[in-house]
């Protein structure tokens, strides 16, 4: 009869107790990894710069569009002297225009006069109409062709300019006169304007008929300047 061994199978402990002796890892539990919630916080500043913008846009055209107004504005060229038709108008939304004549003043200016030539799409004022043909009675027209020494760049129909006689181009005989250059033609109004490249520029003035002679007669022989005036007058 053999001996009946009293020895038991090592319980779990012993046997985990066992393996770390001899060195093996001893076994974790599984960790549960929660589900990580994804940082939005750049996408969200994002959205917020982006609502901000469009916010700040929109009121800025509101603002704008709150600003126009409708204006007269050509059709087509209107020579100076020619009675306006309601066909040579057209109504355009404006901003920032001082003097612009609006949509409600066609009826004054459907068969006014053009007082300067008019251009396409040139916005009317009450500077650029007369209600008498051009020139009237008392004043004339008188054309002078000037180079860029002698006249503002940028003069349009309707500026206000002072007409002065000068010595002629290379002339240095005469230096006190440049000190103290006659006025041949205080007011004058431009009517027309033709820059021509390498010519200078073609203007049209009216002036006084008393002083149109000299004018056209210092014009002819290049001695006359201008000089640009408010449309105003200096008050």
């Amino acid at each position: 009869m053999t001996a009946e061994t009293d020895s038991k199978a090592p319980s779990a402990s012993q046997w985990l107790d066992a393996r770390v002796q001899a060195g093996a890892p001893k076994p974790r539990a599984a960790a549960r990894e929660l589900p990580r919630v994804p940082r939005r916080y750049g996408q969200w500043a994002a959205a917020g710069l982006f609502i901000v913008i469009a916010v700040l846009m929109a009121g800025w055209l509101w603002q704008q569009k709150s600003d126009r107004v409708e204006a007269l504005a050509l059709a087509h060229a209107v020579s100076a002297g020619s009675v306006i038709e309601r066909s040579d108008l057209k109504v355009i939304e404006v901003a920032g225009v001082d003097g612009a004549l609006g949509s409600g003043d066609v009826d004054t200016v459907v068969g006014s006069t053009a007082a300067v030539e008019l251009v396409p799409g040139q916005i009317l004022n009450r500077a650029m109409l007369a209600t008498a043909p051009v020139p009237g009675p008392g004043e004339r027209v008188v054309g002078v062709q000037l180079d860029a020494t002698r006249a503002p760049s940028g003069l349009a129909p309707g500026d206000v300019v002072r007409v002065l006689a000068v010595p002629a181009a290379g002339d240095t005989s005469s230096p006190d006169r440049l000190g103290s250059p006659g006025v041949l033609a205080d007011g004058a109004r431009v009517v027309s304007v033709d820059y021509v490249e390498g010519a200078g520029t073609g203007l049209n003035l009216l002036v006084p008929q008393e002083r149109a002679d000299q004018v056209a007669s210092f014009g002819a022989a290049g001695r006359v300047a201008l000089v640009q005036a408010p449309v105003g007058g200096d008050g």
